[in-house]
């Protein structure tokens, strides 16, 4: 999709939520408490980009995950309950498969 189809898009996401249009938009994923969000920003020309992917996973089951993470250097943070990792989008695309195998 190109950035003229997307601003369009959220614009109408955001007139049907009767909201004004938005600087930043996000997409969030849930498969089997598995988060996906992500995250669009606009840039200083007003288009859609600094795409940013952030997937965490409960401490109870992220064993295999951390693992990953480490291997493949990610920045991680986390909170009581959660592990997080944050991706640009050149990083996500280099690492997707291997995180989406292991979990």
């Amino acid at each position: 999709m190109n950035n003229d189809e997307l601003s369009k898009a959220i614009k109408e996401i955001a007139k049907c939520l009767d909201l004004t249009e938005p600087s930043g938009f996000m997409l969030s994923y849930d498969f089997n408490d598995i988060w996906l969000d992500i995250s669009l920003g606009k840039n200083e020309y007003g288009k859609w980009d600094n795409k940013i992917y952030t997937i965490s996973i409960s401490k109870s089951r992220s064993e295999k995950f951390i693992k990953c993470l480490y291997q493949i250097d990610a920045e991680v943070y986390e909170d009581n309950e959660r592990i997080y990792a944050q991706f640009t989008e050149e990083e996500w695309q280099f690492v997707q498969s291997m995180i989406l195998d292991i979990i």
